[in-house]
């Protein structure tokens, strides 16, 4: 079988390319798109993330102001610099890169991000959040183009969301199954995970663990979107030739993730201007 990938680069630069005439246009009213990027500690992959993410905003015509913090700053310290964003009139998006160092508890993210108010949550972290998270805009980005270029289009499709327990994982899981598809969970644990994945229509997997899916996980004709950070969860050489369709990392959802963010920075400052 012929595997259809995904070219997230591709559809990234197209969709910069639309934000760039919407952020022009703002512009013309005296509204330049600004966001705030709170970086905790010293990760390599977050500072990547943040770095790239500004470099795309400049690009496009918009603003990220990077506030950074050594790993031992208080959850307090934290969340009194967002409480000062909220209030700031030229700052339009908030956001907190994931994950947080170690020592930060899962209450004390989220606290944090409970923190930033639901107008300015434009990585769509908070439950009531305005916007829906980047990660799974990208998703369904990739699955409207999985629709186009393969036969599987019967509903209701049968999903299984690997790392459905985990903070983005979990969002796939809810908006998939908020749109009517049948979708099921499971995790880096879960007991008998082949005969769970040989099972789905759509494989989604997003535990960041490096090559926990094979060949041998994936029938023939499957849709595969590997959402696993930094090194991808899929091995695609095995995959490849089996799925009708894959979004691989690196270059599939995770340039797609940093031009929603971007497209929802803009969207915010639409509606307020």
């Amino acid at each position: 079988m012929d595997t259809i990938i995904f070219n997230g680069r591709s559809f990234a630069v197209e969709k910069e390319e639309e934000l760039k005439k919407e952020a022009s246009k703002l512009k013309k009213k005296g509204i330049i798109p600004k966001m705030a990027s709170i970086l905790v500690g010293d990760d390599p992959a977050s500072h990547l993330y943040v770095s790239l993410k500004k470099k795309v905003a400049e690009r496009i015509g918009c603003e990220l102001e990077i506030i950074s913090f050594s790993g031992s700053v208080s959850m307090i310290r934290i969340i009194s610099t967002v409480k000062m964003l909220n209030a700031k009139k030229d700052v339009n998006g908030i956001m907190v890169q994931l994950p947080l160092p170690d020592n930060f508890s899962d209450e004390e993210r989220d606290k944090i991000i409970g923190s930033i108010s639901k107008e300015k949550d434009i990585d769509g972290l908070r439950d009531e959040s305005l916007f829906i998270t980047p990660t799974v805009k990208s998703v369904l980005f990739a699955l409207k183009e999985a629709s186009y270029n393969t036969a599987l289009k019967a509903r209701p499709l049968k999903v299984v969301v690997v790392g459905h327990s985990g903070f983005e994982g979990g969002k796939i899981y809810k908006v998939l199954n908020e749109m009517g598809y049948d979708v099921n969970g499971a995790d880096s644990k879960t007991k008998e995970l082949r005969d769970k994945t040989l099972k789905a229509d759509i494989l989604i997997s997003a535990t960041g663990s490096p090559g926990i899916i094979k060949g041998s996980m994936v029938r023939e004709g499957v849709i595969v979107i590997d959402v696993g950070a930094p090194k991808g969860d899929v091995v695609k050489e095995e995959v490849i030739g089996k799925a009708s369709f894959l979004s691989p990392v690196p270059g599939g959802i995770g340039p797609v993730t940093i031009v929603s963010l971007l497209e929802n920075l803009v969207i915010s400052c639409q509606k307020t201007g």
